[in-house]
């Protein structure tokens, strides 16, 4: 299994290099139809805000409420409903299969990510205007079922992989892919009104979507976001009080 530290050099060494080979050939893995994409386009801008209303209602609920655990859910099935209606309508299929290598070093990177945010979770203690949102955050894992609230994470993580780096890819300019699915993902989650959590998607966002190019397959990125957000979720709050 490669290191944490060599599989995330080894991504940003591939986005610096462009990747230009596996984008040629991902472009041309099952693309949307030409006279289908300005509908799937519409379908897949209407689920992005859609989404991006119900994850900021979601999240800035206070926690503990009860209401928290169906509001996080709704931003899952708006994302899957979003993205049959656009496979329906686009006829495209989304490639899901890929070998034991990639998947160990998508785990590798996971775990790599979220030693960082640890580091600097401990220098957001001394820094209360990042802090407080992210404590507030977090404290719907404090306040409310830990196993639930792991739940909701993972579908969600899995639910937001399969839009960005799946739907939205699609519908994008082969070489725009990485920017614009980053910049939406960092956007939506934006909204939310935590500072950290943006700059956390948009670095997840970037990793996952040069993995997404890489191998052209879901299961990665997948693959990392899970473990990102999982130690996210059960190491965050011993370490930001």
């Amino acid at each position: 299994m490669a290191t944490p530290h060599r599989s995330l050099r080894h991504v940003f060494g591939a986005a610096l290099a462009g990747a230009r080979d596996v984008e040629l050939r991902d472009a041309g893995a099952d693309p949307v139809p030409e006279h289908r994409l300005g509908a799937t386009r519409v379908i897949i801008g209407a689920t992005g805000v859609a989404a991006a209303v119900a994850l900021s209602w979601s999240l800035n609920l206070e926690p503990g409420q009860a209401l928290f655990y169906p509001a996080t859910f709704l931003v899952a099935v708006i994302y899957g409903a979003g993205i049959f209606a656009a496979g329906r309508v686009g006829a495209t299929r989304l490639r899901w299969r890929a070998d034991g290598r990639e998947l160990l070093e998508a785990f590798g990177i996971g775990i790599a990510l979220a030693l960082l945010f640890v580091v600097g979770a401990f220098l957001v203690r001394f820094i209360p205007a990042l802090r407080d949102p992210v404590s507030h955050l977090l404290d719907h894992a404090r306040m409310g079922s830990l196993p639930i609230v792991a739940l909701t994470t993972a579908v969600n993580g899995i639910a937001e992989e399969v839009f960005y780096r799946g739907g939205l890819w699609r519908v994008l300019s082969p070489r725009k892919r990485v920017l614009w699915t980053t910049v939406a993902y960092t956007a939506v989650t934006a909204l939310t009104g935590i500072p950290l959590l943006a700059l956390a998607a948009a670095m997840l966002g970037f990793i996952v979507a040069v993995l997404r190019q890489q191998s052209g397959s879901l299961a990665g990125p997948i693959v990392t976001h899970l473990t990102w957000s999982m130690l996210m979720l059960f190491v965050l709050p011993h370490v930001v009080q």
